[in-house]
């Protein structure tokens, strides 16, 4: 039977495996980028991506690794029944702050390619998912501070 206990870990190895897949993808990425830009970009007659998007998605590298580690430690303290307390408000806005910051890395590609418009429009959407969420944690912060306070 699927439980909450269950969902933590599944969400836990997922973020681990985030990790491999970022470690993969800055190891990767130079060769993935040269084969695009030659069989796609190149034979189109465009102008070469590969220093611009190679560029941009290793500056996007710290956000992502930031996002994943409180994302980690806000798992740790729902998995120790910790869920409403100020820690998690500030990884909730700290992660938020990556997507944000991420789609700004992103706007400079996407002044080149306007696909990638969509990246910057998604990395925003999500900030302000999180935004919100934050805040709705924030709220449940200063009730359960309140009822804690109450006789």
């Amino acid at each position: 039977m699927w439980n909450k206990d269950k969902s933590i870990i599944l969400s836990q190895i997922l973020i681990k495996i985030m990790y491999a897949g970022i470690v993969v993808c800055c190891i990767i990425a130079p060769m993935l980028i040269k084969r695009y830009d030659e069989r796609v970009i190149l034979e189109a007659g465009l102008q070469s991506v590969f220093v611009p998007l190679l560029v941009t998605l290793y500056c996007c590298v710290p956000p992502a690794l930031v996002a994943l580690i409180n994302l980690d430690l806000l798992l740790m303290n729902i998995r120790r029944n910790k869920p409403f307390i100020q820690k998690n408000v500030r990884y909730l806005r700290v992660i938020s702050f990556c997507c944000f910051c991420g789609a700004l890395i992103f706007i400079y590609f996407a002044v080149l390619r306007p696909f990638a418009w969509v990246i910057v429009a998604a990395a925003i959407f999500f900030g302000i998912i999180l935004r919100v969420v934050k805040n709705c944690f924030q709220q449940a912060v200063e009730i359960r501070e309140e009822n804690d306070f109450t006789i």
